[in-house]
């Protein structure tokens, strides 16, 4: 069935963490002023033109990242909603170029993460990480493992967006079991979660124990799953739903788009009841590891609930009907439109 047909524009999601035993919470640190620095901070980058800031402000990355970073008060919440903001306008970057710009625009990121030189000069998405990687080393640069760890996994998010890239331009859809594949790494799950935990000083032997690994993916692909579930409409109406869980199950297993979402929802409650049994039959690395193993669990874990939550309460999905979504489950297809930057302005931002 062709992923692009869909008779009936309205149609239910379902509660893909209706057993998930993590809650929704709140960094108090979000205020006013917290907001209105980090949203400074974008807005002095020169990313987007003016009514596609307006946009991207509106979306409330920096909710975004009170919802699923530590509740460890401002100065973490500040690095939390750089992380946030960056993702985002780097994935609206990398969404309108082919694999060549992207292989291009990520590695001069890695490379401003590294404090290398950048083969684009002074490229504003670049800028915008240096300043962002910059403010976090300040904060926690004394946990190296967990530094070399964020780059690692954020090394393997930016490789992903370029193989998106390349699927794009193709019309590539994968199979569902290759789309997991790659979108445990385009989701930036991993990267979100190892950034989350700098300042836990986890003994790199834990992130490599099987179950720990398994753990990981089940919560990657749960926040996969969730985002997926609630950019469907925003990427069918950009015309980027090529990379999305529901085309991938609507093409392999040739279902509409409500039966791909019932088949969705009943992989969601496997992969939830993984997680669950992994946690149970972690082994011990003695008492201090695994004290903060269980609190990385735990951040891990909330960041899924937050992903979930805050899809609701950000304008960028649901608009103003984010609430009533969430009680009534029914959405209807937005008509055709853009996204927040054009081609031509990210090859303006790019000389800039």
């Amino acid at each position: 069935m062709s992923s692009t047909i869909n008779t009936n524009p309205e149609y239910i999601i379902p509660d893909l963490l209706a057993a998930w035993p993590w809650h929704r919470a709140k960094n108090p640190a979000l205020d006013h002023q917290a907001e209105d620095e980090a949203n400074a901070w974008v807005a002095s980058l020169d990313l987007f033109e003016p009514p596609q800031l307006k946009k991207f402000k509106a979306c409330e990355f920096n909710l975004l990242a009170s919802l699923v970073g530590p509740i460890q008060g401002r100065e973490y919440l500040r690095i939390s909603c750089d992380l946030m903001n960056f993702y985002f306008a780097f994935d609206e970057y990398t969404d309108v170029v082919n694999e060549e710009e992207a292989t291009k625009i990520a590695l001069d990121v890695m490379n401003a993460f590294q404090n290398q030189p950048s083969s684009l000069g002074n490229s504003k998405i670049t800028e915008m990480a240096r300043q962002f990687f910059e403010r976090t080393i300040a904060l926690v640069g004394n946990d190296t493992d967990g530094v070399d760890h964020f780059i690692a996994d954020f090394d393997a998010y930016a490789k992903s967006i370029i193989q998106e890239a390349d699927d794009r331009v193709n019309g590539h859809i994968r199979s569902v079991e290759e789309y997991f594949i790659l979108r445990r790494d385009t989701c930036g799950g991993k990267p979100s979660f190892s950034f989350f935990g700098l300042g836990l000083f986890i003994p790199k032997e834990v992130f490599e124990h099987p179950l720990m690994i398994s753990l990981t993916e089940s919560a990657t692909d749960l926040i996969a799953m969730t985002n997926d579930l609630h950019s469907y409409a925003l990427e069918h109406a950009r015309g980027l739903d090529g990379h999305n869980v529901i085309t991938a199950i609507m093409h392999e297993h040739e279902l509409d788009l409500q039966g791909a979402l019932f088949w969705l929802s009943g992989y969601a409650s496997k992969t939830v009841s993984k997680f669950l049994n992994d946690r149970k039959n972690l082994p011990s690395w003695g008492e201090k590891v695994d004290i903060a193993v269980e609190e990385y669990i735990n951040r891990m874990a909330r960041c899924v609930r937050g992903y979930d939550a805050w899809s609701y309460e950000t304008n960028r999905y649901y608009g103003s009907n984010g609430a009533q979504v969430q009680k009534t489950r029914r959405i209807t297809l937005k008509p055709r439109e853009v996204g927040y930057i054009t081609r031509e302005q990210m090859e303006i931002g790019a000389k800039a």
